[in-house]
């Protein structure tokens, strides 16, 4: 037989203070009473990460990335609004979306810049209308003229 202190065989007995370790609940204990939730922003984190890695594998499809990279880069500030320390997943986020929104920035200025001087080549010009004759019924000049107003000659 089990006996306390004070001669009693009671193994509950906490009216003296005693308690049996191996048999309490977790109340009893301030070990265990210690919070059990996940830190703070670590979905924000998350989020961050996937959609700068989508952004930068998507940045050739400007349209894609363009609103992944913005989504990305406002996650990561969600993230970091407590004034906490960027974790590693918020800062691998945080980057590859500012990579992925500059390149497909770049690459949509640089085909804005270059396709005046590129309509100029006849056989890129001939490849542009026979698509354009395809999906729309009018070739790339009369598209231009028609819902933007922009002339090639």
């Amino acid at each position: 037989m089990d006996y306390n202190q004070n001669g009693s065989s009671n193994r509950n007995d906490r009216d003296n203070g005693q308690w049996d370790r191996w048999n309490s609940n977790a109340s009893n204990s301030s070990y265990y009473n210690q919070p059990t939730h996940r830190p703070y922003g670590q979905a924000f984190s998350v989020a961050a990460a996937v959609c700068g890695l989508l952004s930068v594998t998507t940045c050739c499809t400007v349209i894609l990335s363009l609103p992944l990279g913005a989504l990305g880069i406002l996650f990561a500030v969600l993230a970091h609004r407590k004034g906490k320390r960027m974790n590693s997943a918020c800062i691998t986020g945080l980057t590859l979306s500012i990579i992925g929104l500059a390149s497909a920035l770049l690459i949509m200025i640089y085909s804005l810049v270059m396709l005046p001087v590129l309509m100029k080549n006849e056989s890129f010009r001939n490849q542009i209308n026979t698509m354009t004759e395809q999906m729309y019924g009018i070739n790339f000049s009369d598209f231009m003229k028609q819902y933007y107003g922009y002339s090639f000659d």
